[in-house]
């Protein structure tokens, strides 16, 4: 611009009156506050659009549900729930085998990134429930996997509602009962809906073959909801089994940090006390629990059998499986259990075990966990099996979907004289689903081929 030009400019504006003055000022000024409003517009129109995409995923997603057979019961004597009035819990009684087929780590995206996945998934759980004919499927935690896609691997919708919504659907279709414990992955700290809220729609009463009863919960800030007891009794009326669902709760605060941080929350005291009062009160009979997120036994077992070259200790015995998670130097652990950032003994992280096993209470059987997608060892830690299940997740983990040779069902039998027997079933060796169908799907070899740590046990 010309010197002559900008004096004429500033001559101009001299003799301009005060009022047309603030006119061309607020004129400018108006012009910037459009920018942030077009910004929001913009972002809510984004919004909108990807709730609606989002929401005819998952429409379609219950369509493919919908597509397949349920389960022919027709060939066997089932055994139903029903509600024990004495106690108040489901109960299964029965003089025959009880078939419980438990499924962790599902990891439903439940959106726009994740859809073929979740076919997958889908196609998988049904195969084997078809093939199954479980009485009882107990998903042990990580249902779905509502997170921003396609970072994280995610599906692409924060609404963990919907996609739990949708796992609900698989077994409502496919006629079988079912429930649940949580994972730290059913709710985020951005995620639609709360743990309680969560709870609250497994135990809506349009839903026929969900089971799921909030037995207790505490009123902290993060509740801990999922935790129910069903019994197991013969036609005498005794009690053969104690299945107890107890909420491992997600992350010790509702941030993001805790999560970055892998900061798990523990089995906190007050649930232990409940469960340990509610356990006596039906006659404490042998316990067989279910929970997400390993408790430290897990790697105070391991960490035995470490130092001892993996041959058996005086406190543990190997069973079978693999530890095969990624080892991280922090923590010196391939076993991220509750309260892994805390430092001290231990054995002194929670009271779970200690309360209800053979230095307490003398009723815990067994534990049965997931969160840890590629371990699936069982050993005997002074008595009492803790076992990790295997998983199906086809989402979290990066290029998980072509490994399957760790994963499928853990179908655990109570049989009639009340003795407990354990079997991981492979969705594609067992079970027969197509390793090609979806994506090439090898089953060879572990997960982790080529970099599996020192002592890492072969099946």
């Amino acid at each position: 611009m010309s010197e002559e030009y900008m004096s004429r400019e500033k001559r101009a504006n001299k003799h301009m009156a005060p009022e047309d003055k603030t006119k061309k000022k607020k004129k400018k000024r108006g012009l910037w506050w459009k920018i942030p409003m077009w910004i929001v517009i913009v972002a809510v129109v984004l919004c909108v659009a990807s709730l609606a995409v989002n929401y005819g995923v998952s429409l379609h997603l219950r369509h493919y549900i919908n597509s397949f057979e349920p389960v022919d019961y027709s060939d066997t004597e089932r055994i139903l729930p029903e509600i024990d009035k004495e106690t108040g819990y489901y109960t299964f009684t029965t003089d025959k085998d009880l078939r419980i087929m438990m499924l962790t780590d599902i990891h439903l995206g439940g959106g726009i990134w994740s859809r073929e996945k979740d076919r997958k998934t889908v196609y998988e759980i049904i195969t084997m429930l078809q093939k199954e004919k479980p009485d009882l499927v107990i998903l042990d935690g990580d249902n779905t996997f509502a997170v921003p896609g396609p970072v994280y691997n995610g599906g692409g919708t924060l609404n963990n509602y919907m996609a739990a919504r949708d796992v609900i659907s698989i077994f409502e279709h496919e006629g079988v009962y079912f429930t649940t414990v949580f994972g730290n992955h059913d709710t985020e700290v951005f995620s639609y809906t709360g743990r309680q809220k969560l709870g609250e729609l497994y135990m809506k009463d349009r839903f026929e073959y969900c089971i799921f009863d909030q037995d207790y919960t505490d009123d902290a800030e993060l509740p801990t909801v999922s935790n129910q007891i069903i019994l197991v009794k013969d036609t005498k009326g005794k009690v053969k089994k104690a299945l107890l669902l107890i909420d491992s709760n997600a992350y010790v605060d509702d941030s993001i940090q805790a999560v970055l941080d892998w900061n798990y929350d523990i089995i906190r005291d007050d649930t232990v006390d409940w469960a340990a009062n509610a356990i006596k009160a039906v006659g404490s009979p042998d316990t067989v629990a279910f929970f997400h997120i390993p408790t430290s036994e897990f790697r105070i077992a391991y960490e035995e059998l470490e130092k001892n070259r993996f041959k058996d200790t005086k406190n543990t015995k190997y069973i079978s499986g693999v530890w095969d998670e990624l080892i991280d130097d922090t923590t010196n652990s391939r076993i991220w259990h509750g309260g892994i950032t805390k430092e001290g003994s231990l054995a002194d992280i929670d009271k779970f075990f200690e309360t209800l096993g053979p230095d307490g209470l003398k009723v815990l059987e067994a534990c049965y966990c997931g969160h840890d997608h590629v371990n699936n060892a069982w050993v005997n830690y002074k008595g009492v099996d803790l076992i990790y299940g295997y998983s199906i997740d086809n989402l979290a983990y990066t290029d998980i979907s072509y490994s399957g040779l760790q994963r499928g069902a853990t179908i655990i039998t109570i049989a009639a004289d009340g003795t407990r027997k354990t079997e991981f079933k492979n969705a594609y060796t067992d079970y027969g689903v197509p390793t090609d169908k979806f994506v090439e799907v090898y089953t060879d070899h572990l997960y982790f081929e080529g970099e599996k740590p020192e002592g890492v046990l072969q099946p």
